[in-house]
């Protein structure tokens, strides 16, 4: 199989951690081809999608993680199946690339997750369609509306729609002095964002649950904040632990599971903090190296599996 990655410039990654070059890696095991293409490198030529892109070797070597060879241009079709795997921000650039991968699809190329799934589930507002599951939950640009939710929930996070690893958050206070300068900023942006009930079980950690094909693997990994930072993300310093998912957690899991079976989204990572459901990350979710350094549990292994099963 010709399986290509998108990917953000794969020189800057971490080689410990990283949940794409774990999937490359088993892919290559496996013997598959393994292409790289940089977001960048993806185009429409006329009405043909097209790529930029390379053949790429790659190894946990800290010093040599990966080996590209000649670049080459090519239609999308050129491959079996490819795996989205670009960052947030979920902006324009982001959505256009879902275009030209849609047209791929429509070439009789395998690409996961689905670029109509990525366009039509925005990571922070797709927990909206669980409303039991989730704390009090406004999406707003209007100072007024933000400042009365914040009033009546004494303290709250606000939330970018479009950013990843706790970037952009900010936890306030209704006796803030800074509240009505933050406020301005977000009615002069005109930017909506999301402010939810501040969860006080954040200090515990919040949890990555991943699934494959709506399928847990009975572990998350829990990321803890560090120092004086509410954030456990682990791109903002947060330190990660396995832990096996608990009655809750299993919960929103088989809450969540089918609309993800029925959207066609092979891979997710559902986030929970204390007993909410606080996220819905399909476009690249991580912690894959952290279920297996801790647990040996191989979910790299078991997503290239699925793709098989797709032909």
């Amino acid at each position: 199989m010709k399986l290509a990655f998108v990917m953000d410039p794969i020189s800057q990654i971490s080689y410990k951690k990283d949940s794409t070059l774990a999937m490359m890696v088993e892919a290559q095991e496996k013997g598959h081809e393994i292409f790289y293409i940089e977001p960048d490198c993806l185009f429409f030529n006329a009405d043909k999608p097209c790529a930029e892109f390379s053949p790429i070797s790659v190894k946990y070597e800290e010093s040599s993680w990966y080996e590209k060879g000649e670049n080459t241009i090519s239609s999308l079709d050129f491959f079996d199946a490819i795996l989205m795997r670009q960052d947030p921000p979920f902006d324009m650039d982001f959505i256009n690339n879902t275009y030209i991968l849609e047209a791929a699809t429509k070439l009789g190329v395998k690409v996961f997750n689905h670029p109509k799934a990525l366009r039509d589930n925005n990571e922070k507002l797709a927990i909206l369609d669980y409303p039991s599951l989730i704390t009090n939950t406004i999406v707003s640009s209007s100072k007024e509306i933000i400042k009365d939710f914040i009033h009546k929930n004494s303290e709250v996070v606000i939330k970018p729609l479009g950013l990843m690893g706790g970037e952009g958050i900010k936890r306030l206070h209704h006796e803030d002095s800074d509240l009505l300068e933050t406020l301005d900023l977000i009615d002069q942006k005109k930017e909506k964002m999301m402010i939810q009930k501040f969860i006080p079980e954040v200090f515990e950690g919040d949890k990555r649950v991943i699934l494959i094909s709506g399928k847990d693997c009975g572990f998350s990994v829990t990321r803890i904040p560090q120092g004086d930072d509410f954030r456990g993300n682990l791109a903002a310093g947060g330190k990660a632990e396995v832990r096996e998912l608990n009655d809750r957690d299993l919960e929103i899991v088989n809450a969540i599971k089918p609309k993800l079976i029925e959207k066609g989204i092979l891979v997710a990572g559902i986030d929970i903090l204390g007993s909410f459901l606080t996220e819905i990350n399909i476009t690249s979710p991580t912690c894959f190296r952290e279920l297996y350094d801790q647990q040996g549990i191989n979910l790299a292994k078991d997503l290239i599996e699925q793709i098989e099963k797709a032909f």
